[in-house]
């Protein structure tokens, strides 16, 4: 009887899965100052968001100052002397954070919230048909958009495949290669 070496084929060492949640990222609001007062008035935004202030008065200089006391860490006090001059604020508490111009009309306020944990993705049943790796993700959102990547190292991640989710489930298909890889999935902003 002759006793065949193990020989993996192509596709047995090449899928490793993981599962990621929706990265999440902070972001920029602008706020334009004028002798009207602040435009937009009032924002809604995330912790770790920031709110820059654009003095488009030509003519006259303005602030965004807080109502808080000036012995809170939260208060904020920026002068915008001449026309195009920014100030810019990131929020890392939540609360309603009101403001107002010192020298002119101006008022406005900041909410700042705690995002949404992200969803947690969760990749299994990996199988292999017709040359292709596949597998199961549940924990998606239907109507987001679900970006599949691929690593070979983990480090370096390149999409692969993008989907919109239907329910609260997807099939993601990749094709097979040899090597290791490793597949994760996030659900886009």
């Amino acid at each position: 009887m002759k006793i065949r070496p193990f020989a993996p084929k192509p596709y047995a060492l090449a899928v490793a899965l993981l599962f990621t949640a929706t990265q999440l990222q902070s972001a920029t609001y602008f706020v334009s100052v004028d002798g009207s007062g602040f435009s937009p008035s009032s924002l809604n935004i995330n912790t770790g968001d920031t709110v820059v202030w654009t003095n488009e008065d030509p003519d006259f200089s303005h602030t965004t100052t807080s109502t808080l006391s000036i012995f809170n860490v939260n208060y904020w006090n920026y002068l915008l002397v001449g026309y195009q001059d920014t100030a810019s604020k990131t929020f890392n508490n939540v609360g309603t954070f009101n403001y107002f111009d010192q020298l002119d009309i101006g008022t406005g306020s900041v909410t700042v919230s705690t995002p949404a944990p992200p969803p947690v993705i969760t990749l299994e049943n990996l199988r292999v048909q017709t040359g292709k790796f596949l597998f199961d993700g549940t924990g998606v959102t239907p109507g987001r958009t679900n970006v599949m990547q691929v690593s070979t190292n983990l480090v370096q991640w390149n999409p692969v495949s993008t989907n919109i989710a239907v329910t609260s489930s997807m099939t993601f298909t990749n094709a097979v290669t040899t090597g290791p890889h490793f597949f994760r999935v996030y659900e886009q902003p």
